[in-house]
């Protein structure tokens, strides 16, 4: 997708102070911070090394990273697939355009 494109511009607003509206609203987003903090506090209990405690830092940056970009690249993918359907669908409603 061509950077600072209109549907870059609308990805990066979307996926901001708006997308943190809709999933604090989010029953399944909620639970799983509740899971996720459940895990962390397990992790804690296991009084693991400095050492332990920065590989396993490390790792879940790693996969937080991961899938971060992922989403975000799928979010693109779909708004540029919505738009080609847009215009597909106005080809077939109004093929003289």
């Amino acid at each position: 997708m061509k950077e600072n494109g209109l549907l870059e511009i609308i990805a990066a607003h979307r996926t901001g102070r708006a997308l943190d509206e809709i999933i604090s609203k989010n029953n399944d987003y909620q639970e799983a911070l509740v899971q996720q903090q459940a895990a962390f506090d397990m992790l804690d209990e296991l009084e693991l090394t400095k050492e332990q405690r920065s590989v396993i830092d490390q790792a879940i940056t790693a996969n937080n990273h991961f899938g971060a970009t992922y989403g975000a690249a799928a979010y693109r993918f779909g708004m540029e697939d919505g738009v080609r359907l847009r215009v597909e669908i106005e080809k077939i409603i109004c093929p003289q355009l």
